[in-house]
């Protein structure tokens, strides 16, 4: 099978895998919205970003590192030190996560009551504490798969660790919720730190497996000094950008409080938006999330042997084909705001706020993509820096804005600090690599889903079929319709997506 071919099914999979993942998790956010209310989903998004702050330095960049390692020794023929790459790796984890997790439980009282403000917290970290090392290991061997094209091994890994999670905390719920809203999200805990737990177990059994292939001997006596340079700059970016942001989010229903919201209403406001509205922004986006996950290691490896060629034109590929998916999404969202709000949370504010954050998916998506192709290409230096510059902003405007302009500050900021981001980003990447954007490329995607919108609306009413699902699914078609009739997708493109699926003998790609 050919090297596109490949790429394509691995893309396949993980589109596959995320899209139930998403789904899963989005039903999940739904039943939980409903059983612990806007308060309890926004008490559970404070500890979370605690959560993630520790689990950020815990892998400490390692997965990238592993990730572009066993990439790179892969191409180069040296099967020994792919496994090689991925001991250090699992070796510097295991040592940073279990310093981190120490860290964290001893320190969750003063996390709780001091930082977040909110003693109900304190359980619930305590009890995460005891995920990280085996969330970190997990990362590690996660990037070793992506590297060497096994991506289905650790997407099966990651439906069993969901479907445990969640059964896990519907169990605890049951027991625990009744003792108040503390016991609540701790039982949220339990059921994350026993799915990464299963993860890395079953992913690690999973690894001993597929290392019996490799019998090639040799491997390069730089690995380490090259995993220093590449896990080092994205380790400090992720612990300063983590850091500030997880500064920030106590900040938000803080500030919210300050601009006159009562307590558990500015938590409740700052529920909805990051835990109902934000994941259903980024619910549909699962194919490029695919695409920025398998884009690191092809394009190591087109580094490692000096193919710029490839590089170029796989970057240009995947580029259009984030401007053309997020293009839809966008439009659709921001169409469909209301009934997905009340069809998916019963709540007509959750559909307000989709439609009003609706415009930034494409800043959001090709963001995603971007910064994937910067750290394949080597540029994790730079990607740090806008990520640390972007966190500092959003630290800044979030404690002068929101007492002032409350949740119309926190949205502008929301939009003004991904946007710095992403422009710089594409801007750094334009400097790198000869990207072909046009003006009139994005204006024949905005007609197309502009039409196939009034197109879908005016044949399902003329047969009554006005079913909002229906109609999304009809408007899609037709933007897919329209993007061929006007050339905004090419022959070319709809040949090289046939070409996937004929056998050859050469990559022609």
């Amino acid at each position: 099978m050919s090297r596109v071919k490949t790429i394509f099914y691995n893309l396949l999979t993980l589109t596959a895998v995320s899209l139930l993942l998403r789904m899963l998790g989005l039903s999940f956010q739904v039943y939980l919205s409903s059983k612990i209310g806007p308060t309890g989903i926004g008490l559970h998004q404070l500890i979370m970003s605690v959560y993630f702050l520790a689990a950020t330095f815990s892998i400490s960049g390692l997965r990238l590192t592993a990730t572009r390692l066993a990439a790179e020794e892969m191409g180069l023929g040296n099967e020994s030190g792919a496994k090689k790459a991925v001991r250090i790796c699992l070796g510097y984890s295991l040592i940073a996560s279990s310093a981190i997790a120490l860290l964290l439980y001893f320190g969750a009282g003063w996390i709780g009551k001091v930082w977040l403000e909110d003693p109900r917290a304190v359980l619930s970290l305590r009890i995460l504490s005891f995920s990280l090392p085996f969330l970190a290991m997990g990362a590690v061997l996660g990037g070793y798969f992506t590297a060497v094209r096994r991506v289905l091994k650790s997407s099966l890994v990651l439906v069993a660790e969901q479907f445990f999670r969640v059964g896990v905390t519907v169990l605890c719920l049951g027991v625990l919720w009744p003792r108040g809203l503390e016991y609540a999200c701790s039982a949220l805990a339990l059921g994350a730190c026993a799915g990464e737990i299963t993860s890395f177990f079953l992913l690690f059994w999973l690894y001993r497996l597929d290392c019996r292939r490799f019998q090639k001997p040799g491997a390069s006596s730089d690995l380490l000094v090259r995993a220093q340079k590449i896990a080092i700059p994205v380790a400090l970016s992720a612990y300063v950008t983590m850091g500030i942001r997880t500064m920030q989010q106590p900040l938000i229903p803080s500030g919210l409080k300050k601009s006159g919201s009562s307590g558990d209403r500015a938590l409740a406001t700052y529920g909805i938006i990051q835990g109902m509205a934000v994941p259903l922004l980024m619910f549909p986006g699962v194919i490029l999330h695919a695409i920025s996950d398998l884009i690191i290691p092809e394009l190591a490896e087109c580094q490692a042997q000096n193919w710029p060629k490839r590089q170029c034109y796989i970057i240009n590929r995947v580029i259009n084909i984030g401007l053309v998916t997020s293009i839809g999404i966008m439009s659709i969202i921001f169409r469909f705001s209301a009934p997905l709000g009340l069809s998916l949370y019963k709540n007509p504010e959750v559909g307000y706020y989709l439609r009003i954050l609706a415009p930034m998916i494409p800043i959001l998506y090709m963001d995603l993509l971007v910064d994937g192709i910067l750290k394949g290409i080597g540029q994790q230096i730079s990607s740090m820096g806008y990520n640390i510059f972007e966190s500092v902003t959003g630290l800044v405007l979030t404690y002068f804005l929101l007492p002032r302009f409350a949740i119309t500050g926190y949205i502008f900021i929301l939009f003004f600090t991904r946007a710095l981001n992403f422009f710089l980003s594409i801007n750094r990447l334009r400097k790198c690599i000869p990207l072909k954007i046009t003006g009139m490329s994005l204006l024949k995607m905005l007609f197309c889903i502009f039409n196939a919108l009034i197109l879908a609306n005016l044949i399902l009413h003329r047969i009554r079929l006005a079913w909002f699902p229906l109609s999304m699914l009809a408007a899609t078609l037709f933007y897919g319709a329209l993007l061929r009739l006007t050339s905004a997708i090419t022959r070319e493109d709809v040949a090289w997506f046939k070409s996937i699926f004929r056998r050859a003998k050469t990559e022609s790609e």
